[in-house]
């Protein structure tokens, strides 16, 4: 494991120092310079190299690129533009509810995607199977902000069941804090599960449809060892190497669900930090967005090759 852990990292290294040279592009990218965004505009010249000194933009992109390179290194964020404040102590609250979000809704998609997808493939020759199928397909392609937005607007302010919007935080009570966060993982996981479940479903087709499944069925072997212990192990797989895509999908729809119900977490972290032009904060959120799917992948490929004996004996030949 120790040789195949370092083979990745070969491929994860550079993966991420292409991330931080992206990321520290944004600044070149966005329209309008720190000194423009403090300033709201003003083009006194004497005022604006001030500032470009002061956050040392006078120097070469290059030295610039390092600068912030050693300084995210060392766990120094910068200072957001916008506040004034170390951008730890911007991002750093906002985290809490983003982690907590971002992972109820992945288990969520995981758990009723991997349960309708198995069900879709076992069923897969009755009309409910592929009426399940299909109703995947709209789940994939349902815009996410229209279907939020209707959704908040019936649960939230026609019915009143749940709150349409804010965060209530785990100590000021176990109900009101599932209650704020309810909506927004159930919107978040709807398009993730719908992927599962057609993912799920395509590779646990392909493991029934295999001769060794067929060879079992002749043999008379059970139908639950048949689906759980021959079909599902066998798909296990290619599930897993899924998971960083649907991580990354989850984080996409991010900034539409705290923009829809107000959550005070990373996605409209990164609304305000491109309204105000908050460069550091705006690299710092993107760079540890970018860096936790790349390291979810490592570790999903890693659990991968755990579970298959043929990835073992191909890493260590």
């Amino acid at each position: 494991m120790t040789r195949v852990l370092i083979g990745r990292l070969r491929v994860v290294v550079p993966t991420i120092l292409l991330i931080t040279i992206l990321t520290f592009a944004l600044r070149v990218i966005i329209p309008g310079g720190p000194a423009d965004a403090l300033l709201g505009g003003s083009d006194n010249p004497d005022t604006i190299k001030m500032i470009n000194e002061r956050y040392g933009l006078d120097q070469p992109i290059w030295q610039q690129y390092f600068s912030w390179l050693g300084g995210m290194l060392r766990g120094d964020l910068g200072t957001s533009y916008a506040t004034g404040l170390p951008v730890s102590d911007v991002i750093g609250p906002r985290l809490a509810s983003t982690v907590e979000i971002v992972g109820l809704g992945m288990l969520l998609a995981i758990l009723a995607g991997g349960a309708i997808g198995m069900y879709a493939a076992i069923h897969r020759s009755t009309r409910l199977g592929r009426l399940v199928f299909a109703a995947t397909g709209i789940g994939v392609s349902l815009p996410v902000f229209w279907f939020a937005t209707i959704v908040a607007g019936i649960l939230g302010v026609a019915l009143r069941i749940l709150p349409v919007n804010g965060y209530t935080p785990l100590a000021d009570g176990l109900v009101p804090h599932l209650s704020s966060i309810a909506m927004p993982v159930v919107l978040i996981a709807l398009p993730s599960t719908a992927l599962m479940t057609r993912h799920v479903r395509s590779t646990m087709v392909a493991a029934l449809e295999s001769p060794y499944v067929r060879t079992a069925w002749a043999m008379g072997i059970s139908s639950r060892r048949v689906y759980f212990d021959l079909a599902l192990k066998n798909a296990i797989g290619p599930v897993v190497s899924f998971m960083p895509f649907l991580a990354a999908t989850l984080v996409g729809e991010l900034v539409i669900i705290d923009v829809v119900f107000v959550l005070p977490g990373l996605g409209s972290a990164i609304v305000d930090a491109v309204h105000f032009r908050d460069y550091p904060s705006l690299q710092a959120i993107v760079l540890l967005m970018s860096v936790a799917v790349v390291l979810l992948s490592l570790i999903a490929d890693l659990v991968l090759t755990a579970l298959d004996p043929r990835r073992r004996k191909e890493a260590t030949t």
